[in-house]
């Protein structure tokens, strides 16, 4: 296979949980090396993670699903930073690597001589990428966060929901999730400017900021128009009926993306079968007429849909070849879906610990130099003797006896 674009890249990374481990995960996809620290009295708190929101998360084995989706193609290191002798091992892996990664609460690691500062006195040539809540300037540097922070600082969670509903807490991580893509863009992008200038540099990221940009349309066009939150969607009030979702005979449902309702409404019609008097009433004729007429037309579509199957008016709407519409799946569906398979959206991985099991690809395809997935996520400083030969050139000894004195396990 050939190398993916990193390859040659080390990474060292302190981080726990979600958002700096999946950044992680992103640089080794694209075949850095990326060396996990852990403590190995007190690892990660996400590989005893069993459930979210009451759903059961955990793997044969005791294995927590968070902590594998978190950290394949990564070697793992045992080390306690806090035991004499722990933080000089990171500075000494830290010398002649490429970048440095942590998510611990703001000024943790630059308390124990861990920090951009530091660490750029032996490495001028590091990328140093921290992430925070809050973000490291102002009175609340320092604060502890966590992913449902992002989203309710930010205003994302009342973003779920129709109008009138509370805020609510979208338990995929949203904020975590974006915070890492934001994170491991800015190492890479980091990466090509110091191609061109030979410095290295600290790269911060925030929940709240990650979550500020997940909503960069709603954001903006509320900035912009001085309004005080976006609009949430309410399907039995659409106000484009041709852009809804509509529940089919056999329970399942479809999207239908018409932008264009006023182009789009005879050859909806015919797709739908609809009846000429339907077709032809003068309310849906202009996209004024549609929108003052809304909740009716959307009382009629749901009541065509519902006269038959889904697949069946997938058929239909494809002889249409403008219109827009597709299924709505839920995740299970995934690994049938004939695009996730002809683009290998979703890769089966083979774990020795709990079998084959399908995962996301990495988001981005490279023709020439692609990402992979190529080892599974460590146990405990699983390579923790492996990497300090490897990098530091250590011998058995001198191992021995950082495993004696508890700064390595």
């Amino acid at each position: 296979m050939p190398e993916g674009p990193l390859s040659g890249i080390t990474v060292v990374e302190c981080s726990i949980w979600m958002l700096g481990p999946l950044a992680g995960v992103m640089l080794g996809d694209l075949g850095a090396d990326v060396i996990k620290i852990e403590n190995p009295h007190s690892p990660d708190g996400s590989r005893n993670l069993v459930s979210v929101a009451a759903w059961d998360l955990e793997l044969p084995g005791g294995k927590s699903s968070m902590f594998e989706a978190a950290n394949r193609n990564k070697r793992g290191v045992g080390i306690d930073l806090k035991a004499d002798g722990g933080p000089e091992l990171i500075k000494e892996l830290a010398r002649d690597a490429d970048v440095f990664l942590e998510n611990f609460r703001p000024g943790a690691l630059a308390r124990l001589g861990l920090g951009y500062e530091e660490l750029k006195k032996v490495n001028p040539r590091i990328i140093y990428g921290r992430a925070s809540g809050h973000g490291f300037k102002g009175p609340e540097f320092g604060r502890p966060a966590i992913d449902g922070l992002g989203q309710s600082r930010s205003g994302l969670m009342w973003q779920n929901g129709r109008a009138g509903d509370p805020p609510n807490w979208n338990t995929i991580a949203m904020a975590d999730v974006m915070g890492a893509n934001m994170l491991a863009y800015g190492v890479v992008t980091a990466l090509a400017a110091r191609e061109r200038t030979g410095l290295g540099q600290q790269v911060e990221i925030s929940h709240i900021m990650a979550s500020i940009w997940l909503q960069y349309w709603a954001v903006s066009a509320c900035m912009l128009r001085d309004l005080p939150e976006w609009a949430r969607f309410d399907r039995d009030n659409a106000a484009n009926p041709l852009y809804n979702l509509y529940r089919c005979s056999d329970s399942e449902w479809i999207f239908i993306g018409c932008v264009n309702a006023e182009r789009d409404w005879l050859p909806l019609c015919r797709a739908l079968d609809m009846d000429p008097a339907v077709r032809d009433d003068p309310r849906f004729q202009t996209f004024e007429g549609i929108r003052t007429h809304n909740t009716e037309l959307i009382r009629i579509l749901e009541r065509q849909f519902a006269t038959r199957p889904r697949a069946v008016w997938e058929n239909r709407l494809r002889e249409e070849p403008d219109l827009v519409f597709d299924r709505v799946q839920r995740i299970r569906d995934l690994p049938n879906d004939p695009a996730v398979q002809a683009n290998d959206y979703l890769v089966e991985v083979d774990n020795p610990a709990y079998g084959k099991r399908f995962l996301p690809n990495h988001p981005v395809a490279f023709s020439e130099t692609p990402a992979s997935i190529r080892r599974p996520p460590p146990g405990v400083g699983e390579h923790t003797a492996e990497v300090l030969r490897e990098r530091l050139g250590f011998d058995d000894e001198r191992i021995a006896e950082l495993v004696i004195n508890g700064v390595i396990g």
